[in-house]
């Protein structure tokens, strides 16, 4: 008997002014399905990621900090590794981001800021 891996599904996303929502779906290996809602939230030129919020979402449980994932738990990672790769947009913003912060903090460029 071969035992199921666990899978991602990306439901939806909605960009709406300086945010995206992502609903996702995991089916862990016992065929357990769990929801989760995912928000990235960006500055006001709506080129930069400044926070990301992970909520368990669960009818019966209404304590939202108990359904609050940390992003750099071993779920947060996954989720938001599964979101990155499945929608374009966001994908694109962190590869930004990263060549941005490359660029301002390399001292050997001679576009170091800080000099």
């Amino acid at each position: 008997m071969v035992a199921q891996e666990a899978k991602f599904e990306l439901v939806k996303y909605a960009m709406q002014g300086n945010i995206t929502e992502y609903l996702v779906k995991l089916y862990d290996a016992d065929g357990h399905i769990e929801l989760y809602h995912i928000t990235d939230y960006y500055n006001k030129d709506i080129n930069e990621i400044t926070s990301t919020k992970i909520w368990r979402l669960q009818a019966q449980v209404n304590i939202v900090n108990e359904n609050l994932i940390d992003n750099d738990s071993r779920l947060g990672k996954k989720i938001l590794t599964f979101v990155t790769n499945e929608h374009f947009y966001r994908g694109d913003v962190l590869e930004s981001m990263y060549v941005k912060e490359q660029y301002e903090n390399d001292p050997d460029d001679g576009s170091y800021k800080g000099r």
